[in-house]
C-alpha cells in the first residue's frame, strides 16, 4: 500500500523519488494481480458449482479467460522481478536499521516474492500432472501468505500507509475483479459445435454423432448393426464424423508436420517414415515419454509406414475384381453406390478397389480416408499416408457407434484446439499455447481422455472384424475378433462356464498398457509412471525391419512372461494299451523300450493372454511347436517343427494359425481379406483352455539309454509365404532389404524331460538314471493344474475317455477343490450320460454349496433332460454372478422357448443382441419365439438376421477339395490328429537346435 506523501512522510522516507515511483508502480501490477486471482478463483468456484457462465466446459475455453491466465502469468513474472531488483535497490540502504522486524517482514516478503517466481515459472514447464500438485499449492500459499507480510513490513517501516490506502487499494481489487467478470460475460461467444455440426445434429432423426449416416430406410426389414448406407463418404467403414463430411488432415495429424525434403529421405533410406514422427510434434511438448513410447508401437506404423499392410492394401485397391465372372455384380452394386452418392459421371466405377479399401482405412489411415484421399491414387511419401496412428486418431473419437467393430466411431470435428494459437509455428505462440493449456488443464484432458477410453469396448472399435458383400462380393463372415474372445472368458468375470476364474477383471489395457515409468518428465505422469503407449503384443517383424531392437526385447519378454506354457505331460505306448502314463514329479513311469512306437502328448496352456493365442491376422500370423528328441550324446534321433533353408517352417509341424481359402480353394497368403472363403483349420486357444499337441516316434534300436524330449512353442510375424509376398509386392517399402527379410523367431516357452530307455546294452546308464525323468525349470504349475490342462486340451479336441481320465486325476490331487469333478461333468455331458452328470453335481454341492459356476451345468442338465423350470432357476442363479454370460442369456431364451413362455424368450435373447447384435443364435430363437407368438412380420426379420449371420455349410465343399490336396492341412484339420516326429532334419534343424 503506497500512502500519500507529505513533507514530512517524504523527508522521513529512505526511499529517493526513482524508488517510490517503482514503489507506486509495484502496487499497481500488484492490484492488477489480486483482481485477476479472484477472477480466477471465482471461475474455478463457479466451474466446481456447474454455474454456466463462465462456460469452461470440454467443448469451449473463452479467450477472455485464457487472456487472463497468460495475464497473470506475464504480469505476476514482471511483478516479481521488478521488485526482486526494487529490493536489491533498497537493501544496501536499510542493513543499519534498528528496525529489525521490518528487515524480517520485509525480507519474507521478498523470499515469498521469489518462491512466487520459481513455482510460476516451474508450473509452466513441469507442475501441472499430478506428482507435481505440490507446487501449485505452494505457489497459492505464497501468493496468500506475501500481501499479509508486505502490509506488516509497511506498518512496521518509516513510511507507513495513509489511512485512505486500506479502503482504497481493496476498492481498487474489487471493482477490476468485477469489471473481469462482466467483460468475461460480455466478450463471450460460444465456442461449441460449428454452425455445419448444429445443422447436422438438427437434420432428420439424427440423435448422436454421425448416426445420421444410420438412417433406416423405410422399406428395410433387417439392418445389420453394422451397416453403412452409400451415401457415407466413408463407405463401406463404418466410421463417421460429426458433420458427416470428410475432415481437413490436420485434425489427425495437428501440429508439426515434418519437412517434406526430411520425410523424403527418410523413405528413401528406410522405405517408409521411420524416423521421422508425423503428427505427434505438439503433443510431444508435453507428453515426451508417450510420444516416445507411441513412436515404437505398432499402432505408428499402421499405414502406408507398414510395408506389410502397405502391400495387401495396395493388392486390394489394384486387384478387385477377383475375376471377370464377378465385373456384373461389382458393377450393378457400384452403380448402386454412384446413385447413391450423386455421382453422375461414374467417377466411382473403375476405382471400385480404391473405395473398397476404406474398409481398411477407418482403422489404418484415417488421416487419409477422413480427407476423402482414400478413393483416388495415393502419393506414398505424403504426410498422410506416413502417419499411422497418430495421437489424434484415437484422441479426437468422441462416440462408439455399437461394439460391432470395423472403426465403429465417430470422429469430433467440430473444434480443433480450444487453445490459444493450437498451430502457431512460431516458439512465442507454441509457448502462449502451452502456458494456457497448463494453465488450465482441465479442458484438454476432457477433450482428450473420454471415459470409454479405460474399457474394451474402445479397443474393440478396430480389433473386431467382420467382412460383408461390401467388400467380398459373398456374404457375412467374422474376422479376427479379440474383443468377443476376451468378452465371453473368464478374462472378463462374464463366463461362468469358464475352466479357470481369475480374482479380478482385467481389461485389455491392463496387459497392453501397463504402467511404464516416465523418464522424459511427462506431465501426465502420475507417481512418476504413465500409462504406456507402446501397445506392447505380438509384432516382431515391424521393429526388426527398423533395426528397433530394444522393441523387439521388449515385446520378447512381454510374451515369454506367463503368457503361455508349455509341458510334456504324457507318454503312451502299445503295451500302455492307450493309457497315458503322466510323466509327472515324483510318480515313477517304467522305462521305454527300444525300438517300440510311442507317443508323447504336449500340452499348451494359454496362462495369460486375455483372448485366444493367437490373436489377430491368424492368416498370416504363425505360431507352432518345435518338438526334438536327442539320445544321451545330444544326438537329434526325431524332430518336428524345424525351419528350412527356404525359410519355410516343417509343413508337418503342429501349427496355431489359421488356414483359409478363397472360393477357388486357393490358400490366402496375401491378406486378401477380400477373397476369404473358408477356413480349413483355425487351432487357436482360447484363454484359461489348453491344446494337446500328439507326436509319435520310434525309439532308436542303438539308444544309448536316455532320450531327452524337448519342446518349444515358437512365434513369428509373419509366416514366411506373407513375407515373400509383401516383400515382392512392395518393393519401395522394403528398400532397405536386398533380399526376403528373415523376421526373428521367438521362443514364447519350453518344456523337457529325459527319460531311460530300456535296452540290454545300456543296463549301466539306466541305473543312473530316474524313470521319473528330469524335468525342465519352466513347467511351475501344480500338479493338479498340470493333470487340468491336460484334461481340458484332451475335452476340446472330443478325446472324453482321456479328458476324463485327467479330471479323475484332478480330483483325487485336490479333493476339496471343485474343479476336477465338475470338469467331469463336462465330460458326462459331452457324452451324454446324463444320470452322471446328475451324479457328479451332486458331489459337486458337497464340495462348493451354491456355486454360481456350477450353476451352468444344473442348467445345462435339467434343460437337456426337459425340466425347464429347474433349469431357469439354474440359469438366473448364475446371471446374478455373471450378469453378461452371452451363453447363460441364449440357454435361457432358448429354455423359455420350449418350455412356451415366448415373451420371456425374446427378453432373454434380447439380452444377448445387447451384448453381441450379430449373434445368429439369438436371432434364430427369437424368429422361433415370434412364430410362436403370430408376430409373423417380425419373425420374417429375424429370419432374415439369422440367415444374413449363418455360417455357408455348402463352403466345405472347397475345403474338402483342398484337403484333398494337401495331407498336411488335412491332418490339421482334424481334431485330433499324431505328427510323426521324423528322424530327416529340414536344412536348417541343426543349427537352429
Amino acid at each position: 500500500m503506497v500512502p500519500q506523501p507529505t513533507s514530512s512522510t517524504v523527508d522521513r522516507s529512505r526511499l529517493n523519488r526513482t524508488q517510490r515511483c517503482l514503489l507506486q508502480l509495484l502496487v499497481g501490477l500488484a492490484v492488477f494481480m489480486l483482481a485477476d486471482t479472484l477472477y480466477l478463483l471465482a471461475n474455478r468456484a463457479a466451474n466446481a458449482l456447474g454455474i454456466a457462465y463462465f462456460a469452461v466446459t470440454e467443448t469451449s475455453l473463452p479467450k477472455f479467460y485464457q487472456g487472463m491466465v497468460l495475464s497473470h502469468t506475464g504480469v505476476g513474472v514482471v511483478l516479481v522481478i521488478l521488485a526482486l531488483a526494487f529490493v536489491e535497490w533498497h537493501l544496501p540502504a536499510q542493513w543499519r536499521s534498528y528496525r529489525k522486524q521490518a528487515l524480517y517482514t520485509g525480507g519474507m516478503t521478498a523470499v515469498l516474492g521469489g518462491v512466487l517466481l520459481v513455482t510460476g515459472l516451474f508450473i509452466l514447464s513441469e507442475a501441472n500432472s499430478r506428482e507435481n500438485a505440490w507446487a501449485w499449492w505452494l505457489h497459492i500459499a505464497a501468493a496468500a501468505a506475501l500481501p499479509v507480510f508486505y502490509i506488516a513490513h509497511r506498518r512496521i517501516s518509516i513510511w507507513k500507509p495513509s489511512a485512505v490506502s486500506y479502503r482504497r487499494i481493496p476498492a481498487m481489487v474489487a471493482a477490476l475483479a468485477v469489471l473481469a467478470v462482466a467483460l468475461h460475460g460480455v466478450t463471450y461467444v460460444e465456442e461449441g459445435y460449428t454452425d455445419v455440426a448444429e445443422q447436422a445434429f438438427a437434420a432428420g432423426t439424427h440423435t448422436g454423432p454421425g448416426s445420421k449416416l444410420r438412417d433406416l430406410s423405410a422399406d428395410s426389414t433387417f439392418v445389420p448393426a453394422n451397416f453403412v448406407p452409400f451415401k457415407s463418404p466413408f463407405f463401406p467403414a463404418a466410421t463417421t464424423t460429426t458433420t458427416g463430411s470428410f475432415l481437413p488432415a490436420r485434425i489427425i495429424t495437428r501440429g508439426g508436420l515434418p519437412e517434406q525434403e526430411m520425410l523424403d529421405d527418410d523413405i528413401d533410406r528406410n522405405g517408409f517414415a521411420s524416423e521421422e514422427k508425423v503428427g505427434s510434434a505438439s503433443c510431444e511438448r508435453c507428453h515426451r515419454d508417450i510420444v516416445e513410447q507411441w513412436a515404437t508401437s505398432a499402432h505408428r506404423f499402421a499405414s502406408f509406414n507398414n510395408p506389410f499392410y502397405e502391400a495387401s492394401v495396395m493388392d486390394l485397391r489394384l486387384n478387385s475384381p477377383q475375376s471377370n465372372a464377378e465385373v456384373d455384380d461389382h458393377i450393378d452394386y457400384f452403380s448402386k453406390r454412384v446413385s447413391a452418392t450423386g455421382d453422375e459421371g461414374g467417377a466411382l466405377l473403375g476405382r471400385e478397389g480404391m473405395v473398397k479399401s476404406k474398409w481398411c482405412s477407418g482403422c489404418h489411415d484415417p488421416a487419409l480416408m477422413l480427407a476423402g484421399q482414400m478413393s483416388s491414387p495415393i502419393d506414398r511419401k505424403t504426410p498422410q499416408a506416413q502417419a499411422g496412428l497418430t495421437c489424434l486418431s484415437c484422441h479426437a473419437i468422441d462416440h462408439i457407434h455399437n461394439n460391432t467393430g470395423n472403426g465403429n466411431y465417430n470422429i469430433a470435428d467440430h473444434q480443433e484446439d480450444p487453445y490459444l494459437f493450437p498451430e502457431s509455428s512460431m516458439a512465442v505462440g507454441r509457448l502462449i499455447h502451452d502456458t494456457a493449456l497448463k494453465a488450465r488443464p482441465a479442458v484438454h484432458k476432457r477433450q482428450m481422455m473420454k471415459p470409454f477410453f479405460k474399457s474394451s469396448e474402445f479397443c474393440a472399435t478396430c480389433h473386431k472384424v467382420s467382412l460383408d458383400s461390401r467388400l467380398n462380393n459373398y456374404r457375412w463372415l467374422r474376422g479376427q475378433d479379440e474383443y468377443d474372445n476376451w468378452h465371453d472368458s473368464g478374462v472378463a468375470l462374464n463366463a461362468s462356464r469358464t475352466f479357470y476364474l481369475p480374482g479380478y477383471e482385467r481389461v485389455c489395457q491392463d496387459c497392453h498398457m501397463p504402467l511404464e515409468e516416465a523418464v522424459r518428465d511427462d506431465v501426465s505422469a502420475k507417481g512418476g509412471y504413465v500409462k504406456s503407449h507402446r501397445f506392447l503384443a505380438v509384432n516382431t517383424a515391424l521393429p526388426y525391419l527398423r533395426g528397433d531392437q530394444e522393441t523387439i526385447d521388449r515385446i520378447e519378454a512381454f510374451l515369454q512372461d506367463e503368457k503361455l506354457r508349455v509341458d510334456v505331460f504324457a507318454v503312451r505306448s502299445a503295451a500302455d494299451q492307450g493309457s497315458a502314463r503322466y510323466l509327472a514329479e515324483g510318480v515313477i513311469a517304467p522305462a521305454l523300450t527300444a525300438g517300440e512306437r510311442v507317443q508323447f502328448d504336449v500340452v499348451v496352456r494359454n496362462h495369460g493372454v486375455g483372448h485366444t493365442f493367437p490373436g489377430g491376422t491368424n492368416d498370416s500370423n504363425e505360431g507352432w511347436l518345435e518338438v526334438t528328441a536327442r539320445d544321451g550324446q545330444g544326438r537329434i534321433v526325431a524332430f518336428s517343427g524345424g525351419i528350412g533353408e527356404d525359410g519355410h517352417v516343417d509343413p508337418d509341424a503342429h501349427f496355431y494359425k489359421a488356414l483359409l481359402v478363397d472360393r477357388y480353394g486357393e490358400p490366402i497368403h496375401r491378406r486378401n481379406a477380400q477373397d476369404i472363403y473358408a477356413p480349413v483349420y483355425v487351432r487357436a486357444i482360447g484363454p484359461g483352455t489348453a491344446d494337446v499337441a500328439h507326436y509319435s516316434l520310434v525309439i532308436p534300436e542303438d539308444s544309448d539309454g536316455t532320450l531327452h524330449v524337448h519342446a518349444r512353442l515358437l512365434w513369428r510375424k509373419f509366416d514366411r509365404a506373407y513375407t515373400e509376398f509383401a516383400y515382392h509386392a512392395n518393393p519401395e517399402g522394403f528398400a532397405a532389404w536386398p533380399q526376403v527379410p528373415d523376421l526373428p523367431v521367438t521362443e514364447i516357452s519350453s518344456a523337457q524331460v529325459t527319460l531311460a530307455v530300456d535296452t540290454k546294452a545300456t543296463q549301466a546308464a539306466m541305473a543312473r538314471i530316474s524313470t521319473t525323468g528330469e524335468r525342465s525349470a519352466t513347467v511351475t504349475a501344480p500338479e493338479w493344474v498340470r493333470h487340468n490342462d491336460y484334461g481340458i486340451g484332451l475335452l476340446l479336441q472330443g478325446d472324453t475317455r482321456n479328458a476324463q481320465q485327467a479330471f479323475a486325476a484332478v480330483e483325487q490331487l485336490v479333493p476339496e477343490r471343485v474343479d476336477g469333478v465338475r470338469n467331469q461333468v463336462r465330460v458326462a455331458l459331452q457324452d451324454g450320460d446324463l444320470d452322471r452328470a446328475y451324479e457328479l453335481l451332486n458331489r459337486c454341492e458337497k464340495i462348493a454349496p451354491g456355486d454360481a459356476q456350477t450353476a451352468w451345468f444344473w442348467g445345462v442338465v435339467h434343460q437337456t433332460s426337459g425340466r425347464y423350470v429347474d433349469a431357469v432357476l439354474a440359469y438366473r442363479h448364475l446371471l446374478n454372478s455373471f450378469p453378461d454370460d452371452r451363453a447363460a442369456w441364449r440357454n435361457l431364451g432358448r429354455t423359455f422357448y420350449l418350455n412356451g413362455q415366448f415373451e420371456e424368450a425374446l427378453k432373454a435373447l434380447d439380452e444377448v443382441l445387447r451384448i453381441d447384435p450379430e449373434d445368429r443364435s439369438a436371432h434364430y430363437h427369437r424368429m422361433l419365439s415370434l412364430r410362436s407368438l403370430g408376430r409373423d412380420g417380425e419373425a420374417n426379420t429375424a429370419k432374415v438376421a439369422y440367415e444374413y449371420y449363418q455360417i455357408d455349410e455348402s463352403a466345405q465343399r472347397v475345403t474338402r477339395g483342398y484337403r484333398m490336396r494337401d495331407s498336411q492341412a488335412n491332418r490339421e484339420a482334424q481334431p485330433i490328429h499324431i505328427h510323426d516326429l521324423s528322424p530327416d532334419l529340414p536344412d536348417r534343424a541343426e543349427g537352429d537346435a
